[in-house]
């Protein structure tokens, strides 16, 4: 009987998670409008619009240590129905705000919501699947099924939200929150993975809980391979998380209307549904370069973005090509995302994987908040254009330092790390990489 439930729980969760991802893997309807509408509607300035996304990634710093004890607590599928619970709060507090602090106070709930899910979402799924030596693949494929559905569903839903704009500023906003109590529901048939003792509250010992997250995160922080995964994970989603206002910025600088930019984008969104599917084959070709190649990428199309933005507005045919470069930028982004989490997985059991989902996500904050400060610094003081390029050269040099670091430690065959480096190893035999 207990093998039968097991077997049905993986099925489900294995079944469920693509569909679930492609909804749930952020807010539809919302980016791209979201940048016109907090500056269009609610009266927000530009740089505090980038200062609410350094608001978000400071509040992920701090949120990360209730969402490791909410996952700990309720388990992982719970966590994700409290998450996308509260995602649904912070819907309505964005519609209803006033003021920027009612948005800083919707950022705090937005942070702690993704810092629960994305701890408990990628470990859900890595617990959901048989112990394997292809279990890297098996995850890598129902996360690229999901990621790749997510990017072609968020184009639709980004031309809708660009023309609907025009129409009513909130519709798109509605739908985004309708779409938000789907996912909840969605995720409320998930079947918890990992078996958990009946809890006795009165042998609840948040000392004893304390010290086990510690010792994991003793482990993260000695691991020479993770800690070089989780730097350059940290500088690239910091570096995201700027790229994500000043492109829809530059683009508004040189007067680009919104039915148009969210045609630019739902068109950016179909590419990356088409190559989120390639990165198995970008990892195959690239191996250990793989990374290196990605975030180079990444900072150099940011930089060129803002070289030809100087230009464009006295020629205009050169906004061609920055679209070019956010082409590649969305190409890139989405080999990133599935690339990194099967790399963060390697290596790492149930005991292990949300503590380094927590430590990535709480990195990942600090560096943001940093970058996002510093970008809204620049975005206040000059045009889009300058600031993206003053952001490409600065992530450029921060990124070689970093390969640097990474060279003799991430990209070795599973025979040449440590036993320390392999403790949780499911099967003390893992791909290459």
């Amino acid at each position: 009987m207990v093998k039968d439930a097991e077997i049905q729980m993986r099925k489900r969760n294995m079944k469920i998670f693509p569909t679930y991802k492609k909804l749930a893997w952020d807010y539809l309807f919302f980016y791209t409008i979201n940048f016109l509408f907090l500056t269009q509607v609610k009266g927000i300035n530009p740089a505090d619009v980038v200062l609410i996304e350094a608001f978000y990634a400071l509040f992920g710093i701090i949120m990360q240590i209730p969402a490791v004890f909410i996952v700990e607590f309720l388990g992982r599928k719970n966590s994700i129905i409290f998450g996308n619970i509260v995602n649904c709060l912070y819907m309505v507090v964005v519609m209803f705000s006033k003021n920027l602090f009612n948005l800083i106070i919707a950022e705090m709930m937005s942070s702690l919501a993704f810092a629960i899910k994305e701890t408990a979402e990628p470990s859900l799924l890595n617990e959901s699947i048989p112990k394997a030596k292809s279990k890297d693949k098996i995850f890598a494929k129902i996360n690229e099924k999901g990621a790749a559905g997510y990017y072609f569903i968020n184009a639709v839903t980004k031309v809708l939200a660009g023309w609907l704009y025009q129409i009513n500023a909130y519709i798109p906003m509605i739908l985004s929150l309708a779409t938000t109590v789907l996912v909840t529901i969605i995720s409320a048939f998930f079947i918890e993975p990992v078996n958990k003792k009946k809890i006795n509250y009165k042998e609840i010992s948040i000392s004893s809980n304390i010290k086990e997250i510690e010792s994991s995160l003793k482990f993260i922080l000695k691991s020479e391979r993770l800690k070089s995964l989780l730097l350059y994970c940290s500088l690239i989603a910091g570096l995201f998380c700027a790229l994500d206002i000043y492109e829809v910025s530059l683009l508004e600088e040189l007067n680009i209307s919104s039915g148009i930019m969210g045609m630019i984008f739902a068109g950016l969104g179909i590419i990356s549904s088409f190559s989120s599917k390639k990165q198995e084959e970008f990892h195959q070709k690239y191996k250990n370069k793989s990374l290196a190649i990605i975030g180079f990428l990444i900072t150099i199309s940011c930089m060129l973005s803002g070289i030809i933005g100087v230009f464009s507005n006295e020629v205009r045919y050169l906004i061609i090509f920055i679209i070019i470069m956010y082409i590649v930028r969305y190409i890139i982004n989405s080999i990133y995302y599935n690339l990194t989490e099967k790399y963060l997985r390697n290596f790492a059991n149930e005991k292990i994987d949300t503590k380094i989902y927590t430590v990535k996500n709480f990195l990942k904050s600090i560096v943001s908040a940093i970058i996002g400060i510093f970008a809204s610094f620049l975005l206040d003081r000059m045009n889009t254009s300058y600031c993206m390029i003053i952001l490409g050269v600065v992530s450029t040099v921060l990124l070689l330092f970093i390969v640097k670091y990474m060279k003799k430690r991430v990209g070795l065959k599973p025979e040449d790390y440590s036993e320390d480096e392999r403790k949780y190893d499911e099967l003390k035999e893992t791909v290459k990489l």
